[in-house]
């Protein structure tokens, strides 16, 4: 079967309740940027070992009940929101592939975190994460319900995470509301003997962040210049002072620094620990 690769937003459905509020915020989304939805059921026909024509009957079953659960979901969302005209797609393979095949050429794929189906393994799911190492578009994960948030904060890491500042500058410019950008760092001067780091008396090391923190919101700022940007440098723990800062807002914006493999899943320790344990919606961007 083929799949339609709309140039709208794409989200994962599988008719569990994290599914739902995900195809939720992906269809605030598309009315925000004033696209298309398309909603994406991945079904498991599994290995058939009965007869030709059993195996065959037991294959419509399962692709029938999908699709019942999918024009669900469509009527749901298109309720709700009755300025979009969401489309969707059944397809019997695997979860992960089918979303990223359908967000090909997508402005943005959603995908939540939990269910009984194609997005339900784990904590997270192996399916979202493969999805956010792999995607070549922006991906949101919502793994909670998400509530308004006061901004939308960004991870600034170096100064390539401008690209990942201007897709938050975007999402708060629609959403309307301020953008903070935040950069987290550790002392690179340590005692040898202890292992524990020293003090910085002159305060170079910090200088040099703020500069780089500058230099990194800088030109953002003249390109939104009706957006409100905070800047801001912590020295400490990354996920930990990004999963704490997620509390006030409404998405979290992190960058993914390198192409993932084909095997094996490199999106990094913090990004890692934030799609698992952020308060809000995180948007991972492929750079």
């Amino acid at each position: 079967m083929d799949i339609r690769s709309p140039a709208g937003v794409v989200v994962g459905v599988d008719g569990s309740p994290h599914a739902t509020v995900a195809a939720d915020w992906a269809a605030q989304e598309a009315e925000r940027r004033g696209c298309g939805l398309h909603l994406v059921y991945a079904v498991n026909t599994g290995t058939v070992t009965l007869s030709p024509r059993s195996g065959a009957a037991v294959t419509d079953l399962i692709l029938k009940n999908a699709q019942a659960v999918l024009d669900e979901a469509i009527d749901l969302v298109g309720a709700a929101h009755p300025t979009l005209r969401p489309t969707g797609d059944v397809v019997p393979r695997d979860a992960a592939a089918a979303v990223l095949a359908a967000a090909e050429h997508a402005e943005l794929a959603v995908v939540g975190t939990r269910g009984h189906g194609g997005f339900a393994a784990l904590l997270l799911g192996s399916v979202s994460l493969r999805v956010c190492a792999h995607a070549s578009c922006p991906v949101v994960v919502v793994r909670v319900p998400p509530e308004r948030g006061d901004c939308v904060l960004v991870a600034i890491r170096e100064e390539r995470d401008a690209e990942a500042l201007r897709f938050g500058a975007g999402q708060a410019l629609r959403a309307g509301l301020p953008l903070r950008a935040l950069h987290t760092w550790s002392p690179v001067v340590t005692d040898i003997a202890r292992g524990a780091p020293l003090l910085d008396e002159s305060g170079e090391e910090a200088k040099l962040h703020e500069q780089l923190l500058s230099r990194t919101v800088d030109p953002v700022r003249a390109e939104f210049p009706e957006l409100a940007i905070e800047a801001e440098d912590h020295s400490g723990p990354t996920a930990a002072t990004l999963v704490e800062a997620s509390k006030g807002a409404a998405l979290l914006v992190v960058a993914r620094h390198r192409p993932a493999p084909h095997l094996g899943l490199r999106l990094g320790t913090a990004v890692h620990a934030v799609l698992h344990h952020a308060h809000c919606p995180v948007a991972v961007i492929p750079l």
